[in-house]
């Protein structure tokens, strides 16, 4: 439908979504500025210059100009977009030499930067348009993700300084998300409970693994017979590279199980390259095969929910994940006086505490 059309009186005020009303009482005329977006409008009272200029400086503020195409030619350097910008630092990235599942997160992570902020130049991005966008995000209950976003903006931002293509960092000013953590944690009773609950023999040995070596589930897959050698299996962690040596005479008291014990029991009848893997062919997975991480994550959940109506818990919404193996670790070797720094790979002791705090699931004895 066409729009009403502007009464003669008004359109001395086209463009400026500006109206003018007579008060038939007092004979004064009033001016009214209706925001386009919205459609609300506001009082400006009787003083036409001043409602005008009231009227410019909201549309200056509401709207994002381009850069005129005469400046964009004289200086070029400054109206950069921050996706070229990105180009590079991808490359710059990927020279840092981390991990394929770290190239493959942040890579997906430059993806949606460069889809919010990709058509703007790099020295146009302000904070608050950085706050604005982080804000968002945990508005919508992602605050790990706007705390992993602004991380490697800010990082985006100081390599551009380095090479010159702005003069500051936008990301600094702005504050971090306050993470709330939900998941919860792993008790020794439920472990077991769940371990006596897992009907395949492959996810007991996971079970095992992940709790005397305190590695995570993709390396607990990645477990070959070949990494044992020189009274040592050999790990590579996926996620950060760090390169381990885990003695296989590692015992963890509390359950009565040491790495080689656990490692023997990992041979059976099936001839296979993986510790952890299908005893039997079922469906498309061969008898030998390694098992796929979802298989592992979706059985143990399976058999941690047996365990917990064995114990008679409620799990709540949040139950514990076959990655909160890695925090128990944490905490029995270290109750048993070792330091699960060094097994968890870490590089400093702060993330080791992280995982070392029980979150309340776990008495604490008072003497």
């Amino acid at each position: 439908m066409a729009p009403r059309p502007r009464k003669d009186g008004n359109k001395d005020l086209a463009g400026l979504n500006l109206y003018r009303k007579t008060d038939k009482r007092n004979g004064k005329t009033y001016y009214t500025y209706r925001d386009p977006v919205s459609g609300k409008s506001f009082g400006l009272g009787t003083n036409k210059e001043e409602a005008i200029k009231e009227a410019v400086a909201a549309i200056h503020a509401t709207v994002r100009h381009q850069p005129a195409l005469v400046d964009r030619v004289k200086a070029p350097e400054e109206s950069k977009l921050f996706s070229a910008w990105l180009v590079e630092y991808r490359e710059l990235y990927a020279a840092r030499g981390l991990s394929a599942s770290s190239q493959r997160n942040v890579g997906m992570r430059i993806n949606r930067l460069d889809k919010v902020f990709g058509g703007i130049g790099i020295r146009e991005i302000s904070t608050m348009d950085v706050a604005k966008y982080l804000k968002g995000l945990t508005k919508e209950g992602k605050a790990p993700m706007a705390r992993a976003m602004r991380s490697l903006l800010r990082d985006v931002f100081l390599e551009a300084m380095a090479e010159g293509w702005c003069t500051d960092n936008p990301v600094d000013k702005t504050k971090a998300a306050a993470v709330t953590i939900k998941r919860g944690r792993l008790t020794l009773d439920l472990w077991k409970a769940a371990h006596a609950e897992a009907k395949q023999p492959w996810l007991k040995r996971a079970m095992e693994l992940a709790l005397i070596t305190g590695q995570r589930r993709e390396d607990i897959a990645s477990m070959l017979f070949k990494d044992v050698y020189d009274d040592h299996l050999h790990v590579v962690q996926s996620k950060t590279g760090a390169r381990l040596r885990i003695n296989t005479d590692l015992r963890l008291e509390v359950i009565d199980m040491s790495l080689d014990s656990v490692i023997k029991s990992c041979r059976d009848r099936v001839l296979s390259p993986h510790l952890v893997h299908h005893h039997r062919t079922i469906s498309r997975a061969k008898a030998g095969q390694k098992i796929v991480l979802d298989t592992i994550s979706k059985e143990f959940a399976a058999a941690r929910d047996r365990g917990a109506e064995a114990l008679g818990i409620d799990l709540g919404d949040t139950p514990p994940t076959f990655h909160e193996m890695r925090s128990l670790a944490a905490r029995l070797h270290a109750a048993e006086g070792r330091n699960p720094q060094a097994l968890l790979g870490h590089k400093s002791a702060k993330m080791t505490d992280m995982y070392r705090d029980s979150r309340g699931a776990e008495w604490i004895d008072v003497a």
